[in-house]
């Protein structure tokens, strides 16, 4: 278990990711500066990749995730990447 390192961006992506409770989130598209982009069903939200850590086989985010904020960031980058929405 590790924090993220941001010279290591390529390998965060096509990653599930899981929060605190091992509940899968979604899984890991692209990075936006130090935002971790994550689909989600159908809409994408976006974590810092401060609260990121790599568990191996999988991306866990730590702590309590302000959902609400989330949904704003993924919705930013969706806006200026996702032209077929």
């Amino acid at each position: 278990m590790a924090l993220i390192n941001r010279n290591k961006n390529r390998d965060l992506l096509s990653r599930f990711v899981v929060d605190g409770g091992n509940k899968k989130l979604g899984e890991s598209v692209a990075l936006d500066g130090d935002i971790l982009i994550i689909k989600m069903e159908r809409d994408f939200i976006g974590v810092p990749l401060k609260h990121v850590e790599d568990m191996g086989e999988f991306l866990k985010v730590r702590g309590l995730v302000d959902l609400d904020k989330a949904k704003l960031l993924g919705k930013k980058w969706e806006m200026r990447y996702v032209k077929s929405r």
